[in-house]
């Protein structure tokens, strides 16, 4: 290290001048590429509601209920408690097919997702997509049943397009909104093999409808991908030039204890 500042008395000013090169090259792409952006961001407002149900038919085996549903849904679930243990409650669809899993949406499920990609790289929704599901009551006498009615919403509420401009994408965005637009008919039934107290059986049934909010332009913040930007090239300078800074003081040192020795020995 000592041979090569006196050889280039420059070139320390050099790396400092290449590293605040750098610096301003990767601000500037990060900035350029947050002021024209292909993705744009659509939000929507998220509202759970509870559906009426209408009780049908009451037998000493079975209770049937009807209810409808209206607008973008995205989640249905379907909750029974005080059921007979072993009993099967089935949800049966009129007007539009949906997906259910046993995982999806469970607790115990580690990050479920029912789209998952092919070698193709192509989303491939895994869940069971049909008119009828059903669900087997458990020995606490409750069961719940989770739905998707739409896997084109976004289940966080924020989506993402890629698109030319601003009016595309929230044309894009309103006619998602259009294609899960839907009015659905739903039955339920519990069917078991002992009798059904009707006391104690309760159903409910939530669904979760979206509305477009708002469509804007994705960003990135210029000042603060700067700064990540710095903080990975300093730190890249750091690892490189640890090792050999360590090794040029660590010489030094060990110089200074020989001529140390060395001077000790000559006095005695």
């Amino acid at each position: 290290m000592e041979k090569a500042l006196a050889r280039n008395p420059n070139l320390l000013r050099t790396l400092l001048g290449l590293s605040l090169s750098l610096i301003l090259v990767l601000g500037y792409s990060v900035y350029s590429a947050s002021l024209d952006s292909e993705y744009y961001l659509h939000d929507s407002i998220i509202e759970p509601s509870n559906l009426e149900l209408t009780l049908d038919e009451s037998t000493n085996n079975s209770m049937s209920w009807t209810t409808t549903s209206e607008g973008s849904i995205s989640w249905v679930n379907f909750t029974v408690t005080g059921a007979p243990i072993g009993s099967t409650l089935t949800v049966i669809s009129g007007g539009a097919k949906w997906w259910s899993h046993p995982m999806l949406g469970s607790d115990f499920a580690d990050n479920f997702n029912c789209l998952l990609g092919n070698s193709d790289f192509e989303l491939i929704n895994r869940c069971d997509f049909g008119f009828t599901h059903s669900v087997v009551v458990d020995e606490n006498g409750s069961a719940i049943l989770r739905g998707l009615l739409s896997d084109e919403l976004p289940l966080s509420g924020t989506g993402t397009f890629r698109s030319e401009n601003l009016s595309i994408a929230t044309a894009e965005a309103e006619a998602l909104m259009e294609r899960a637009n839907k009015t659905v008919f739903w039955a339920l039934e519990i069917t078991s093999d002992s009798a059904i107290d009707k006391d104690t059986v309760s159903v409910e049934v939530v669904v979760v409808s979206h509305q477009l909010d708002d469509v804007y332009q994705f960003q990135l913040n210029p000042f603060i991908e700067s700064v990540w930007s710095l903080t990975a090239l300093l730190t890249c300078f750091v690892m490189v030039l640890a090792l050999p800074l360590g090794i040029y003081f660590a010489s030094i040192k060990r110089e200074q204890r020989i001529n140390l020795i060395r001077d000790d020995s000559e006095s005695e």
